[in-house]
């Protein structure tokens, strides 16, 4: 069985395909952890011109200054900017520690739809952990750090992807009536960043800085799931992946989304979709 990918790491794409780079194309992904004051970006002194980057801010605190303010970037919390351009974002001092995922990417359609965002919507944006931009650059990570981004066709597609997606979340953006709490997010980010252990409520709850009792209640009325109904979710859905898309057995998977064992997976799975995770393998690969 593979091992999970690393949990912070970078990944750089120099594809050499003229149609794709017209189009859409990654020019890098990560995750990241900061705790130095000397991360610190100047956008109008960059070498990497012609590019457009969104970063995502998991747990702790940044800063941007752009149009003369500056912008706190707590959990939740996205940019998306040009390279180049007339701003700055960084680690400030009173914040120990910046935890966030981004992706570059370049291409006309994404200089298109990057320009129509932040004239509509500006350049900072909210997201809730499971929105499907966050969602989507999530998995594109675990692709890279599992290396199954190999070619240029392959790597287009998922940045012609992301920015549709982004746009879409973007142009939807003014319906949403409510936004999560910082702590909220914490605890989402936290399930989905930490499902492939054994966590529950209390790991949630301590992630997010709340008494077990104050948490669940705060989380069910914001996300209307309690906290075990939310990482189960995030745990089926990782689990239909991997029945579709790989071999792995049932202890296998059971591992690798956080139970104990097969027994106890199988149990809620069942639970959860009304079906065994041999006959969802089973019946899901005769349809296609």
């Amino acid at each position: 069985m593979e091992e999970k990918p690393t949990l912070y790491g970078s990944y750089g794409y120099r594809f050499s395909d003229p149609m794709l780079q017209g189009l859409a194309q990654i020019w890098s992904l990560g995750w990241d952890e900061q705790t130095s004051s000397l991360y610190d970006w100047d956008g109008t002194n960059r070498r990497d011109t012609g590019k457009y980057i969104f970063q995502y801010t998991i747990s702790g605190k940044g800063c941007i200054e752009i149009d003369g303010l500056t912008h706190e970037l707590t959990p939740g919390q996205g940019f998306i900017v040009n390279i180049p351009g007339d701003y700055r974002y960084y680690l400030p001092d009173d914040s120990e520690r910046w935890e966030f995922i981004y992706l570059t990417l370049y291409g006309d359609v994404v200089e298109r739809y990057w320009n129509d965002i932040q004239k509509e919507i500006g350049h900072i944006i909210h997201f809730q952990p499971d929105s499907e931009p966050v969602l989507y650059l999530l998995n594109l990570f675990e692709m890279a750090a599992s290396q199954q981004i190999a070619n240029a066709h392959q790597a287009s597609g998922y940045a012609y992807q992301f920015t549709m997606k982004l746009f879409t979340y973007c142009s939807n953006l003014e319906k949403r009536l409510s936004q999560w709490p910082e702590a909220i997010v914490e605890a989402s980010m936290y399930a989905m960043n930490h499902y492939g252990e054994e966590i529950g409520p209390d790991e949630m709850a301590a992630s997010s800085g709340m008494s077990r009792y104050h948490f669940t209640r705060q989380f069910k009325q914001y996300t209307n799931q309690t906290p075990i109904q939310y990482l189960t979710d995030i745990r089926i859905k990782k689990a239909k992946e991997l029945l579709l898309n790989t071999k792995y057995s049932s202890e296998d998977i059971a591992v690798l989304i956080g139970y104990k064992n097969a027994n106890y997976f199988n149990k809620v799975f069942k639970k959860v979709t009304g079906t065994s995770p041999g006959k969802y393998r089973s019946s899901t690969n005769l349809s296609l």
